[in-house]
């Protein structure tokens, strides 16, 4: 099948493909309440020759494409949440919910799997083997997430998966794929440490124990673990991203909580990090005269890409791509990513898709309330995707 004919009917789909990505994209919704999307998404798919099965843990979707034998089944990947940021953006179709925005290109990554549906929908006879897309709610709900929930409803049977692919959008150049072979992300778990003191009056100190002096240690003492403990060539990540207590400035506090991450690119540096974590934070309340209690939960694990399809992969879009559009990355990055669960039950590719040009140079940053995503990367996505179904399957 000549490339060029591909190309030429996701031009025929990608206006509409960029419509839909700025309704939704201008209506967001949260992990476990993706309703709208879920049902915009439906709404299409029913325009194609495939089966679709839906509330598949919440508001999950799946879509299943016969080719024309069963020889293989090939999965990809989009999840639909968004996240509880304020956009700042000045678009047109900047979000109308406030406080939920698109922030991390959910909506783009839905978008560009509904466009490769469309695709391979049109070349459906041509297929050598089936796909099966799998529209994801709920990946920004670590640490449970939802790629975990839509597996235990049977997301990689009926048909059987043998292959599965997702990408995410990242703020490297528009039309460039980065791709770590092997480990490809961080393990993602999350901690919460609760510190119990006693309340005084804060002009006598001496007759309370501080909860805010034990949390600032506990703070200042955590990031030795990585300087003292971890082997220098390798690396790990402990945040801690919250903090609350105290209820008045005359008063200490007797209770403060932390939350946070720990990112690790190994199962035994996780469990290291747990135990060390463990001992500071209660031997640091200790000598305070205060308590303390570390509630550690395993989150999502590692991305891994197998390394044969990896370069296969590679080879496979440095076609279509260019060879200078395909970057192989040497390590891998501290991102938390669900699709990971998929990734430990079958072969699988993550990529991260570039999105970045003057239109938005410097508002690519995951997560930002200012994140601004290339639209011209939606068909370089669909144009991936494409390439590597009808690689494998043809």
């Amino acid at each position: 099948m000549n490339f060029k004919e591909i190309e030429n009917i996701i031009d025929k789909y990608i206006d509409e493909i960029i419509e839909f990505r700025r309704d939704i994209h201008s209506h967001p919704e949260l992990s476990g309440n993706e309703k709208r999307t879920s049902e915009k998404v439906i709404e299409k798919l029913k325009k194609l020759p495939v089966e679709i099965i839906t509330n598949v843990n919440g508001y999950g979707v799946i879509a299943n494409l016969k080719g024309n034998s069963d020889k293989k089944t090939i999965l990809l990947r989009g999840d639909m949440d968004a996240l509880p940021i304020n956009e700042i953006n000045d678009l047109p179709f900047k979000s109308e919910n406030k406080n939920v925005m698109h922030a991390c290109g959910h909506d783009m990554h839905t978008s560009i799997l509904l466009g490769t549906s469309y695709v391979l929908s049109y070349f459906k006879d041509k297929l050598n083997g089936n796909v099966k897309f799998m529209f994801q709610p709920s990946e920004e709900a670590s640490p449970v997430g939802g790629s975990k929930g839509m597996i235990a409803e049977g997301l990689l049977e009926n048909p059987k998966v043998d292959e599965a692919y997702a990408l995410h959008v990242f703020g490297i150049p528009t039309g460039s794929i980065a791709i770590k072979p092997g480990v490809a992300t961080s393990r993602s778990d999350r901690i919460d440490i609760e510190i119990f003191g006693k309340s005084s009056h804060a002009s006598l100190p001496a007759e309370g124990r501080d909860a805010i002096v034990v949390a600032g240690n506990i703070i200042t003492s955590i990031q030795s673990i990585i300087s003292r403990n971890m082997p220098p060539n390798q690396t790990a990540v402990i945040t801690i991203g919250k903090m609350s207590g105290g209820n008045r400035y005359n008063v200490l506090a007797d209770y403060v909580k932390l939350e946070g991450t720990v990112r690790t690119f190994a199962t035994e540096n996780a469990n290291m990090i747990r135990e060390r974590l463990q001992k500071m934070v209660e031997d640091i309340a200790s000598a305070y005269g205060c308590s303390a209690k570390l509630n550690y939960q395993n989150g999502y694990d590692f991305v891994y890409n197998d390394p044969n399809l990896s370069e296969l992969a590679i080879k496979s879009l440095t076609e279509t791509l260019g060879k200078e559009n395909v970057i192989v990355q040497s390590n891998p990055l501290p991102a938390g990513e669900d699709f990971s669960f998929v990734t430990k039950k079958v072969p699988s590719v993550f990529m991260w898709l570039g999105t970045e040009s003057d239109f938005n140079r410097g508002k690519c940053t995951l997560h930002s309330p200012e994140f601004m995503a290339d639209e011209t990367s939606l068909k370089i996505g669909i144009k991936t995707l494409c390439k590597l179904v009808l690689d494998r399957l043809n």
